[in-house]
């Protein structure tokens, strides 16, 4: 199989090759890297800028479902104290 650079175009090398268990089957995975250096550095650049941005979407997205939730618990237990005056009013 050709796995060519999608920055250069030269042919990609397999770095390491490693196999998980995943559920009753393993899986192999092979970690490739471009022969150039200079290459795989910008690459290794690209990644890690992406990889810091899906970990900042998940951090966003945790911190609004938490603050989501404590809005829910707050409005019902206004909901509930006014439901208990109105219910001491009577």
């Amino acid at each position: 199989m050709i796995n060519k650079c999608t920055t250069c175009g030269k042919e990609r090398i397999v770095l390491r090759t490693y196999k998980e268990k995943v559920g009753a089957s393993y899986v192999t995975y092979k970690e490739m890297t471009c022969p150039d250096p200079e290459c795989q550095k910008k690459i290794n650049k690209v990644l890690l800028s992406e990889k810091i941005k899906r970990q900042r979407i998940k951090d966003e997205k945790e911190r609004a479902e938490l603050e989501r939730k404590i809005r829910i618990a707050e409005n019902l237990k206004n909901k509930q104290s006014l439901l208990l005056r109105n219910k001491n009013k009577k």
